[in-house]
């Protein structure tokens, strides 16, 4: 099962949650929808630092600011998320999980 975490909080751990199936294949096809794009760097200012999946045990999603980075080792390829669709969607998966102070510090950095 594919782990997400939340990476918002520096002086406590991340909330933390696993996909369901379905979840897992929707997560997938977002991913694959994604046009590629070109190397970026994915900022990591603020509180709300975006979503870290781990989709394998050699394979990392992280979700940040319209920008999707897939890490393979020292590999990284890069996806634009369009209108933040894929954060968002991460962000619904873990709303039974995370604090209410927690969801709505990512609610005002998606739609800011």
């Amino acid at each position: 099962m594919i782990r997400v975490e939340l990476d918002i909080h520096s002086d406590q751990p991340n909330p933390r949650w696993r996909l369901t199936p379905g979840d897992e294949a929707q997560l997938h096809g977002l991913i694959a929808a994604a046009p590629r794009a070109a190397a970026s760097d994915v900022e990591n200012n603020g509180e709300y630092r975006g979503f870290v999946a781990q989709l394998t045990d050699e394979e990392t999603l992280r979700v940040q600011r319209g920008i999707i980075e897939i890490a393979r080792g020292d590999q990284r390829t890069y996806r634009t998320d369009a209108d933040r669709a894929v954060e968002r969607w991460l962000l619904a998966t873990g709303r039974p999980t995370l604090q209410p102070g927690d969801y709505q510090t990512v609610v005002a950095a998606l739609w800011d």
